[in-house]
């Protein structure tokens, strides 16, 4: 729970290998990209940094991250994508996984653009510390609008303005944080306060949970909106 082993069987080499635009366009097509996404969080853990994307295939809010390599650890990869993203060097060790989700979009930037790209992402949670945030962090401005601070709980309150995904995974993130303070409890050895957080981490974890194994998302672009299809009816 909330980790994402890696068993390597036998020596790997990791090797760099560069796809020209149509052979890309093709193992789009054939195979399921891993990617290494991340919560990044401020110094008092109430805010997560969102950037709002140009390119498909989601231009709207979404994580800091993109694709692993072959042979990345999920945390290696996600180091090295806010490194490329924000500019931020940060020790692997810094990052912990927080969720795995399985996303299938209808566009993505290669042509043809309309075959759409499906991806296998960890997500994972890095905390700055208040000089990392005070510093800022400059996005390339080719793939982002801009980036901004956002509070939790305001992404989880707005159901219809980000993503399922996002806002799923801000929800198992607050579910790892009542398993950390259960955890404490533990060590503690107070069975009062072990029974308390016991009862909140249930709670967290039970609102986390998808309730479909697979979730139809529709975004109304011009009106910056999500809606999630069920059993063919349309809701919030």
């Amino acid at each position: 729970m909330f980790d994402t082993p890696q068993f390597v069987t036998g020596p790997f080499t990791s090797r760099r290998v560069f796809l020209p635009d149509r052979e890309y366009g093709l193992a789009l097509d054939a195979l399921v990209k891993g990617c290494s996404d991340v919560l990044v969080l401020s110094s008092d853990r109430r805010k997560v940094l969102l950037g709002r994307r140009k390119v498909e295939p989601q231009p709207d809010w979404w994580f800091i991250g993109g694709r692993s390599r072959p042979g990345d650890t999920t945390t290696a990869a996600a180091a090295r994508n806010v490194q490329r993203e924000l500019g931020l060097e940060l020790s692997e060790s810094r990052f912990d996984v927080v969720a795995n989700y399985s996303m299938v979009w209808s566009y993505r930037e290669q042509a043809p653009t309309t075959n759409g790209t499906a991806d296998l992402s960890t997500i994972h949670r890095v905390c700055l510390t208040k000089a990392e945030e005070d510093n800022g962090v400059t996005l390339d401005p080719k793939e982002y609008h801009e980036s901004q601070w956002w509070d939790i709980d305001d992404v989880l309150a707005q159901a219809d303005r980000f993503h399922p995904c996002l806002r799923s995974s801000l929800k198992a993130l607050k579910a790892k944080c009542a398993y950390e303070a259960l955890e404490d409890a533990v060590q503690n050895n107070n069975d009062d306060d072990v029974l308390e957080k016991s009862r909140s981490f249930v709670k967290a974890m039970q609102e986390a949970k998808c309730k479909e194994s697979s979730v139809k998302v529709l975004f109304d672009a011009e009106n910056s909106r999500y809606l999630r299809q069920s059993d063919g009816d349309e809701e919030q």
